[in-house]
């Protein structure tokens, strides 16, 4: 008001101040500046990490636990970044290089701190609801803290880009972590169901899928507490297991159709539950879209009768995954029957030209890497093949028809001895 008072009848000439402190003294109390933080990153953050070690201990049980590590450690530093920021840009730049600094060693203590909580109750196998919500709160101190390295990382940005690359390292590296942790403990359970698919019984009872499925929506009542974008790491990574196993099921080989009409039955099976995978997962939220194809592609390539369209499908199956390998699509063609060689050779030849490829693979996108084929299924003889589906053919045809003719020549009473011997050859057979 006194300004805008003046200014109407004299002008007024603004100048730059001079500074109030000369600049030595300055300097001197930017450096005392840098050294309090310093010291403040070096010991205060030490203390707040031991104090929440200590915490794992003692709350090892309780199912609802909360980490508040990652608020703590960030209001301690944002105070002085603030106040540093909003006297000038350069003394902002030094503390931020500063908090950076103390901030990745701290985020390296921490991720090695994890990993021996870990490895400890691995060791007592105490693995219990309080260790979930441990692993789950422990992850979701990560993205606050990457939030604040990036802000650290923009106050600085000429010195602070290796200091913030190591800081994130350490923040992937206890996301990996806990993500194999809590995907190890949901397949400890529903492995055993995966042994139980693709055999003759699964294709008339949905016992063992369905159990797949009801445990995995189990475990993620409590993994969906997981914030993102963990969480998306999280069931990317069990989506992408929970088809490996799948797959591997179906390359085992404990299947081989001997008919179009068993063909069908399986390729029909395979859709159904490629379905319900697909909107299993789509209701947990999960980005790996480009898995819901896999077991379709493999339904179709055993459903489809001549060889041009097998062809086909097979082109767009390596297209889609070119991981997959010649023996992944030969043990698929052992599955739904294929026994001529000369079929068989024209269909592998579209895999051929891919096989070279495997250094242009994303890790991210790898399916059938993971798929091994074994010695058994691999090198099962077509020859073996032919014989036994020709003698499976010839007891259908011809052992009912020679039991009646052995009843009717032998239409005596049985003994007791007889009978019994009747009986166990028809359970053998």
């Amino acid at each position: 008001d006194v300004l805008g008072t003046i200014g109407t009848s004299i002008p007024i000439h603004y100048t730059t101040l001079e500074p109030i402190l000369p600049q030595p003294t300055v300097d001197r109390l930017e450096e005392d500046c840098i050294s309090i933080v310093r010291d403040k990153v070096t010991t205060e953050l030490i203390q707040v990490l031991d104090e929440e070690e200590r915490r794992w201990a003692q709350t090892l049980y309780i199912e609802e636990y909360q980490s508040h590590l990652a608020r703590s450690v960030i209001q301690r530093l944002k105070v002085d970044l603030d106040r540093s920021t909003s006297v000038n840009q350069f003394l902002g730049a030094r503390v931020a290089r500063c908090c950076l600094i103390g901030l990745a060693d701290f985020l390296f203590n921490f991720q090695k701190k994890v990993e021996m909580f870990h490895d400890t109750q691995a060791e007592f196998g105490d693995r219990g609801d309080g260790y979930v919500s441990r692993t789950i709160a422990l992850v979701n101190c990560c993205p606050p803290l990457r939030t604040f390295v990036e802000r650290c990382r923009q106050c600085d940005p000429q010195g602070s880009e290796e200091t913030a690359q190591r800081a994130n390292s350490s923040l992937d590296r206890l996301i990996s972590q806990s993500v194999r942790v809590l995907t190890d403990r949901l397949f400890e359970h529903i492995r055993p169901f995966f042994d139980k698919l693709m055999k003759r019984k699964w294709l008339n009872n949905t016992e063992a899928f369905e159990a797949i499925e009801a445990s995995i929506k189990q475990h993620f009542r409590k993994f969906k507490r997981m914030d993102p974008p963990p969480y998306q790491t999280l069931v990317g990574e069990v989506h992408r297991r929970v088809l490996v196993e799948y797959v591997r099921a179906v390359m085992r080989g404990r299947i081989i159709c001997t008919s179009s009409k068993m063909r069908k039955r399986m390729a029909f099976r395979l859709q159904d539950e490629a379905k319900q995978l697909k909107g299993l997962f789509r209701d947990l939220e999960s980005s790996a879209s480009w898995l819901d194809s896999t077991i379709c592609h493999l339904a179709d390539i055993i459903l489809l009768e001549d060889t041009p369209s097998i062809q086909m499908e097979v082109a767009v199956l390596v297209k889609e995954f070119p991981d997959i390998r010649k023996k992944h699509v030969s043990t698929l063609l052992n599955v739904r029957g294929m026994t001529r060689q000369a079929e068989r050779q024209e269909i592998l030849n579209v895999v051929k030209d891919f096989e070279c490829s495997s250094a242009l693979i994303c890790r991210e996108r790898a399916l059938f890497a993971d798929i091994p084929i074994t010695s058994e299924v691999h090198c099962i003889s077509l020859g073996l093949m032919r014989l036994a589906m020709t003698v499976s053919n010839w007891f259908s045809e011809h052992r009912p028809r020679r039991r009646r003719r052995t009843s009717a020549r032998n239409a005596a009473p049985q003994t007791a001895e007889t009978t019994e011997d009747t009986s166990k050859l028809h359970r053998e057979e």
